[in-house]
């Protein structure tokens, strides 16, 4: 008997109304499939297609799941099947995402905008995933999913992508070291994460730096300057507040008790502009490392350019306004300075202060 007629007589039988016969027949139609399987785009080929999702639609998820699994490494797996099984549910969904050749990118992109977190999360995972797929789940996807793309080698992301992916991580750390990871990731938008990854993190992009060329490194650091100045609208109290700097400077008076005393009167403004000018650093990195909820940025900056533990201590308090648990933040705060290497936070700093030289060029 031929594979055809085989087919229509288990047809015949998907009328049962049994639940262990249905799963039955569904074994037995895809036994039949894999025995003899169908040339692609073959009148037979649809027939297997057509039988199979009226039987899959008819089974409990379990089934669903173990079809889902048989089918997911066949090139040849009937298309309307897999589209199916993909967009079920994530435990039927799973194998058919990861591994099916038989979708499209187009497919995926589909699956990404109309299923959930769980669904995305798996795709993440392909051995291949193209820009505009790429995209969609970084449009889509929780940090878990983007975190999953951005570590898989076998995904591509556009220069676009990454400076979302980019942008996220400064308030996602679930981002930060598949970014910075990643062999790829373009050198100006690690420079953009410099003061608010934690201090390993940022060991990795001081070495990543050390072994660019001179001018490909100015160029990524000048870009990295230009595109946080403009995302960080100028404050229109930052030219007075640098004259009032200049003037204190001029006067001896640029000190750690000046910077506390501004951060006390809540001139953040002045006293990013004042810390810039102890430090070296140029005024979008003081205001990011002041503003960032992570201390280690800070820290940072404070250690390499000299600055003691207590000014430290004193400003990373201050910024968030001094609550009913200062003191232990306060010896917190002190281990994180402490924790840091004087050697590794003067290359970053070095870095931080080309970013500003680059800039000024």
């Amino acid at each position: 008997m031929s594979a055809s007629s085989q087919l229509h007589k288990l047809a015949e039988l998907a009328r049962e109304k049994s639940s262990d016969r249905r799963r039955q027949l569904l074994r037995e139609v895809t036994d039949l499939f894999f025995e003899a399987p169908p040339a692609a785009a073959s009148r037979t080929q649809a027939e297997f297609d057509s039988v199979l999702q009226t039987l899959a639609a008819q089974t409990a998820l379990s089934a669903r799941a173990e079809l889902a699994e048989r089918f997911a490494d066949s090139a040849l797996a009937p298309r309307g099947l897999i589209l199916q099984l993909a967009m079920d549910a994530v435990e039927v969904a799973a194998p058919i995402l990861s591994r099916s050749t038989v979708l499209k990118d187009e497919d995926l992109v589909t699956i990404v905008h109309e299923r959930g977190q769980g669904h995305i999360h798996t795709i993440a995972g392909r051995s291949r995933l193209g820009e505009r797929l790429s995209s969609a789940i970084v449009e889509r996807g929780d940090d878990r999913a983007v975190a999953r793309l951005v570590s898989n080698p076998g995904s591509r992301l556009d220069r676009q992508t990454f400076e979302v992916v980019a942008q996220r991580a400064e308030t996602s750390p679930a981002l930060q070291a598949p970014l910075v990871q990643r062999k790829d990731t373009p050198a100006d938008l690690l420079s953009d994460l410099m003061t608010v990854v934690e201090t390993h993190l940022r060991e990795q992009i001081t070495a990543r730096f050390e072994s660019l060329e001179p001018g490909v490194l100015e160029a990524a650091l000048a870009a990295s300057h230009q595109r946080l100045a403009a995302r960080m609208a100028e404050d229109s109290e930052l030219a007075e507040a640098r004259r009032f700097i200049a003037a204190k400077r001029m006067r001896k008076e640029l000190d750690g008790a000046l910077l506390v005393r501004l951060l006390r009167e809540k001139k953040r403004v002045h006293f990013c502009a004042g810390f810039a000018e102890m430090t070296g650093v140029d005024y979008v990195a003081a205001r990011r490392a002041l503003d960032h909820e992570c201390a280690d940025g800070l820290a940072m900056i404070c250690k390499a350019a000299g600055l003691e533990k207590a000014l430290f201590v004193t400003v990373a308090v201050l910024r968030a306004g001094a609550g009913d648990h200062a003191f232990a933040e306060a010896r917190d705060l002190g281990k994180i300075y402490d924790a840091l290497d004087p050697e590794s936070a003067r290359r970053a700093l070095r870095f931080m202060k080309l970013r500003k030289d680059a800039q000024a060029a």
